[in-house]
This record gives structure tokens, sequence and C-alpha cells, in this order.
């Protein structure tokens, strides 16, 4: 990234330029900068989500004319970098994440696993706001169970949501791209209408200030 951009990012997350410099190196996944950059070039909007396998699926879900880039930032508190980055580099940018509403059962600290996976998300939001990101009301697998086709494609691959084999990209990915689109869930749906409507996403703006991510 330029020296430009690096202040700009710096700006947005409210730290100094050597920070900065060093969390878009390290923090983000390879290639990331990168990506973003040659969709702001081609006009593209870009969605960013937490992980490969969120990547994996919206990637399919939303291919098509005038579809947006979908970057994985590499985890939930990455999110803020990945959007100053994306914003810096001039790309118009949306981003979606796991609400977690029901992670903390999943969890042997179920009270401390609550907590953080409100903070995780409070924190997105605040840094972020509300109009740029979407949450969903769990995590992505939960949307994923409610897709019948998605799951018949998915099972017909030799994957599964849980258990040995799950998460896998390349599998998600393909059964997301064998699914029939009509019996997608809502959120997903209503997620790909709000990227592919009039405009898509806002310019970049700095927006609100968001906090670096820890180390």
């Amino acid at each position: 990234m330029t020296e430009d951009v690096v202040a700009r990012v710096a700006s947005s997350l409210g730290t100094s330029t050597a920070r900065a410099r060093g969390l878009a190196r390290t923090a983000l996944p390879p290639g990331f900068a990168r990506s973003a950059a040659a969709a702001a070039a081609r006009g593209e909007a870009v969605l960013l989500v937490e992980g490969a396998t969120d990547a994996a699926v919206l990637g399919a879900l939303l291919r098509g004319p005038g579809a947006p880039l979908v970057l994985a930032a590499g985890g939930k508190h990455v999110l803020p970098l990945a959007a100053a980055v994306a914003g810096a580099l001039g790309a118009r940018w949306h981003v979606l994440l796991d609400g977690d509403g029901e992670g903390w059962r999943r969890a042997a600290n179920r009270s401390r696993a609550r907590a953080v996976h409100r903070r995780g998300t409070e924190r997105v939001l605040a840094a972020l706001g509300a109009q740029r990101c979407t949450v969903l009301a769990d995590a992505l697998e939960a949307e994923l169970a409610r897709w019948p086709s998605f799951l018949r494609a998915l099972h017909g691959l030799g994957g599964a949501l849980s258990g040995p084999g799950a998460k896998d990209p390349a599998r998600y990915a393909a059964a997301a791209a064998g699914a029939a689109a009509d019996d997608a869930p809502a959120a997903l749906l209503a997620l790909r209408g709000r990227l592919s409507g009039p405009g898509g996403p806002p310019d970049p703006s700095p927006g609100p200030a968001g906090a670096a991510p820890r180390r």
C-alpha cells in the first residue's frame, strides 16, 4: 500500500501510521489489499466477511453481473481494519458478520462466551456503523442449516455442517454454486438484494473511527 493509503487507514482506525502499516501486513490474509484495490479499479463493491467458509458461500451465492467481490478478513475482530483498508483503497464496502446469538450455548464457559460474542459484535458495529453492516442472528452455519438444496448438495459432496469434514471452503463453495437460490435463507437473500440493488454499498468514506484490532 502507498503511504497515502496507509495514512488514511491510520486516520480511520485512530492509530499511528506505523501500526496501521504493520497491521495491514500481518493481521489481514495475504493478498487482501491487492484484491480490494483490484475491485476498486474495476468499480466493484467489496463484501467483507469473517472467514474463508463465509467467503466461499457468499461468493457463490452472490455471483453474477454487478456482484461484489467477497473477501475474508480473518476474524470478526479484524473487520474494522479490513473496512479501513478497503475504503482507503477506494472500494465501496459492506460487512457481514455473525451475531453468534446462540454461539455461547456451544461453549464450555457459557456466561463468558455470551459476553465475549456480544462485545465482539458491538465493537464492530460501533466502529463501522450499523448501516454499513449486516448481522446474522447466529453463525453462518445456522443459516445454511435452513437451506435445503445447499444441504443436499453439501451432503452429496461428502461434506457436513459439523463434525469431520465440516467447514471445508471448497465444498461449501461447490455446494452453494449447485444449490437453488429460491430456497435460500431469507437473511442471505435479503443481503443479496441489498448489495445488488441500485448503487449497492455506499461510496467509501471515513465513517466512524474504529479501534485497531489487538494483537
